[in-house]
């Protein structure tokens, strides 16, 4: 049910630029009362689209906000622009989303001699700063790189269509495409942030498993999969999987020893020999503080009784 309307209630929360509209530009904003009625609502009200567009070719298109009333999602897919938040200016090109928050001025322009092509959605709710920072990982920018994707112009797309009804359920359905669309943001990133990393995870974890009987020094591993220094190895490949790349190899190396003692006969000392370990002691004091139990336990758990 619609509460009493006000003045304020009747100015859309999204504070759209004046750009004016191609024949194929398009530009939906909800109105503020439709937003307000569900902005408690299970289903939607931790993160509502406030309005929703896309502006091809925006020659001339430009934008200042001192206090933003929601926040913003820009999705550049052609040409290029530029922003600024916090005094730091960023370039934007195809491929970049710029998420500005609330509450926090900014300013944008299109390239006049590039215009950009962007989609664009103002979103609010509880839980919308949260979306953001999912998107945002742990990166200290409102610009990230996602790379132009079929399917981010098919989720926003269908965001813009559904958006244009301006009934409940309608805004409802559109709410969980918003939110579908910012999850696809925040894979795509943290792919796109793999393919550009100047450590090749895949290639050194491929490296680590054909030597999975060997014993070996990170300073081998460093020498032989990448060009960083061995500090430099640690922080990224810690950055990327959460864990330290030798201690990557021994849990390589444990899940291997499972897989041994699981299907073959082979006692704990030929296990341990099997896979680079000298000292049968040692290696079942590794095992143990991977997995919890010593080698000898674990297989006495899973043999048939």
């Amino acid at each position: 049910m619609l509460r009493h309307q006000t003045k304020d209630d009747v100015t859309p929360l999204a504070e759209t630029s004046h750009w004016p509209l191609t024949i194929d530009g398009r530009r939906v904003v909800i109105p503020h009362p439709l937003i307000m009625s569900l902005s408690n609502h299970p289903l939607c009200g931790d993160c509502l689209p406030h309005g929703v567009g896309y502006y091809p070719m925006a020659a001339g298109h430009h934008m200042y906000r001192r206090a933003p009333k929601d926040h913003l999602a820009i999705y550049c897919v052609a040409g290029s622009g530029t922003a600024e938040q916090n005094g730091r200016q960023v370039s934007v090109g195809a491929g970049d989303i710029l998420l500005l928050r609330r509450a926090v001025a900014h300013r944008y322009c299109a390239n006049p001699h590039d215009p950009w092509s962007i989609y664009w959605v103002h979103l609010g709710g509880h839980q919308a700063d949260a979306y953001f920072d999912a998107v945002l990982g742990d990166a200290d920018t409102f610009l990230i790189g996602v790379g132009r994707h079929s399917r981010i112009l098919e989720e926003w797309e269908l965001l813009l269509t559904t958006a244009t009804r301006f009934r409940a359920p309608h805004l409802i359905h559109a709410a969980n495409r918003l939110k579908s669309l910012l999850s696809l943001l925040a894979l795509l990133r943290h792919q796109y942030r793999e393919r550009h990393a100047p450590l090749d995870v895949a290639q050194v974890d491929a490296w680590l498993q054909a030597r999975i009987h060997q014993r070996i020094e990170l300073a081998q591993l460093v020498e032989a999969t990448s060009a960083l220094s061995q500090f430099q190895f640690i922080r990224e490949y810690k950055r990327l999987t959460g864990q330290a790349p030798m201690q990557a190899f021994q849990h390589l190396k444990i899940s291997r020893a499972c897989y041994l003692l699981d299907v073959t006969d082979l006692n704990i000392a030929q296990v341990a020999n099997r896979l680079g370990y000298e000292d049968p002691y040692y290696f079942s004091r590794q095992f143990k503080k991977v997995m919890g139990v010593a080698p000898r336990d674990y297989r006495l758990e899973r043999s048939p009784h």
